[in-house]
């Protein structure tokens, strides 16, 4: 109990002992919301005796859910079976893998990311911009609409197309065993909503479920928490009221604001002591969210005393702003100051052009810190896509990325003449190329073209095999047999694209060594959740 309670001060210790019934805690910004998130896990499971299996703590980000359960795992005795501690879509996506069935779905699914998701919608429509669908889509799931539903709403022909490309998108994941993002939550609701015991028997087994970053919530999940509270009423949610900026993906600030009218009796606790941040910054922090309306009101007190005042930069333009923040930079250099503690923050990417441009011309060297993504990648694009066949043949997508990757002579008008082939036949390409005779492929592309489709996907079979018998040994026999690393032979940057692809192959090790059990699909969906 002393590891638990010694670091928190009166307000967060009061918010940890209340375990029953819901709490609302109105964290402000750097006052220890995490702190106090995990020692209430912590005192759950070690002081009330709560078995670890019947909590559920659900947060946003990778990073965080991580954080989270590393700090906790240190203020409690090691369990056989730790707390679930994860985010709402890696809840989803462990939810399904049991339940799925019940929707008349395997539960091999491949869960695609947003990358994945506008190609398919491109592939159904590229009249239409692409971005625009795939946000239309969202939406749609998160406000649980069917395509019938969205024909309905269409009003517009524009929105007629949308709600007839939302049709065909769910008609290729559903024939190709694939969710998107949304569906993790989407179908995980659908499937409590619709079956009354099932939310029982869950609700029974979460009984004390807590959420972080509640202002971040949008209104789907709400109803998916009112779910999974069906059978009792101890939820804590944390949240700033202050700090809600993804209404552009779908939250919903109401969600806070209006908690106690989503679950009755609620006990408020409002964290306001600020440990992050001096006196100064907390005085302009506060005088500025003051003038927002939609609030439920707090003041920050800091506990870091005061510091140096905060200096405000008026410029006419970006450029003269960058030679200000040059000139500001190279007075702190010349004082003394290590070039390792000066940092510029800003707010999209777009605005480094002129800050970088700046820098330049004062002779200031820089790291930028961003860029693409590991996972995407175009080289782990690739070995992900190999890894989507191998487990489903039918993944047109994936095979169309690698069919000629290393280069096997195929161009775009011989895999678009089979494609059609394929399709007029109601096969995916990869069956259609195996069942179909060297003759009748002869008839599309070129004698050596057909010979390397049939041995291609020989290639890929016997790979798929070797994942029945030995799925560590995998990836070599992946690399062995379709040297990959060739792909990028004699590229300015090829060294840096190896090292990536070795990093995913240690990355693929790691995973099979820590889950001896786990099946490639299982792998895949871990990979989409964590990029």
């Amino acid at each position: 109990m002393k590891k638990i309670f010694s670091k928190l001060n009166e307000s967060q210790a009061d918010a940890v002992k209340k375990t029953e019934g819901p709490v609302l805690i109105l964290a402000g910004a750097g006052s220890g919301k995490t702190t106090t998130i995990i020692s209430r896990l912590a005192y759950l499971i070690e002081g009330v005796g709560i078995p670890a299996s019947n909590t559920l703590t659900l947060t946003f980000t990778n990073k965080a859910a991580k954080e989270m359960r590393e700090r906790a795992s240190l203020m409690m005795n090691d369990s056989a079976y730790p707390p679930l501690l994860c985010t709402f879509h890696k809840f989803g996506l462990l939810f399904l893998k049991f339940h799925i069935h019940l929707l008349n779905r395997e539960n091999n699914f491949v869960v695609i990311d947003t990358y994945d998701k506008k190609r398919i919608i491109k592939k159904i429509n590229s009249e239409i911009a692409t971005p625009l669908i795939a946000s239309e889509i969202s939406r749609y799931k998160s406000s649980l609409l069917s395509p019938d539903d969205a024909y309905k709403q269409a009003e517009i022909y524009n929105y007629q197309q949308i709600a007839k490309v939302y049709e065909e998108y769910e008609s290729y994941l559903l024939e190709n065993n694939l969710v998107d993002f949304d569906d993790l939550i989407a179908l995980t609701y659908k499937l409590l909503n619709e079956n009354e015991e099932l939310a029982r028997t869950t609700s029974q087994k979460y009984r004390y479920i807590m959420v972080d970053e509640y202002q971040d919530t949008n209104e789907l999940q709400l109803k998916l928490l009112q779910k999974l509270c069906s059978a009792h009423n101890n939820i804590c949610v944390v949240g700033d009221d202050d700090q809600s900026i993804y209404g552009w993906r779908g939250a919903h600030i109401r969600n806070i604001m209006e908690f106690d009218q989503d679950f009755k009796d609620t006990a408020v606790f409002k964290l306001d002591e600020n440990y992050r941040s001096r006196e100064p910054i907390l005085k302009v922090a506060n005088a500025l969210i003051e003038h927002n309306r939609s609030r439920l009101g707090k003041k920050l007190i800091p506990t870091r005393g005061s510091g140096e005042d905060i200096t405000i930069l008026n410029s006419g333009d970006e450029n003269e702003e960058a030679r200000k923040i040059a000139s500001k930079i190279t007075k702190l250099l010349d004082s003394g100051i290590k070039a390792e503690n000066i940092a510029v923050l800003y707010r999209v990417n777009v605005l480094s052009r002129s800050i970088e441009e700046g820098l330049n011309r004062a002779g200031i060297a820089y790291k930028l810190v961003g860029g693409l993504r590991f996972y995407d990648r175009a080289e782990i694009k690739d070995l992900i896509s190999y890894i989507r066949v191998i487990t489903n043949f039918h993944d047109d997508f994936s095979f169309k990325r690698i069919v000629n990757k290393p280069k096997r002579g195929l161009g775009k008008a011989s895999v678009d003449k089979i494609e059609l082939a394929a399709h007029a036949k109601g096969s995916s390409i990869f069956e259609y190329i195996a069942k179909t005779s060297s003759a009748e492929l002869e008839g599309l592309v070129r004698q050596k073209n057909a010979k390397t489709l049939k041995k291609f996907i020989k290639d890929i079979q016997a790979v798929a095999k070797v994942v029945t018998e030995s799925t560590y040994s995998f990836i070599d026999v992946l690399e062995d047999t379709f040297h990959l690393k060739e792909i990028y032979k004699g590229m300015p940057d090829e060294a840096e694209r190896i090292l990536n692809m070795d990093e995913f192959y240690g990355l693929f090790r790691d995973f099979v060594k820590n889950s001896p059990e786990s099946s490639l699909d299982e792998f895949l969906n871990e990979l989409t959740l964590q990029s």
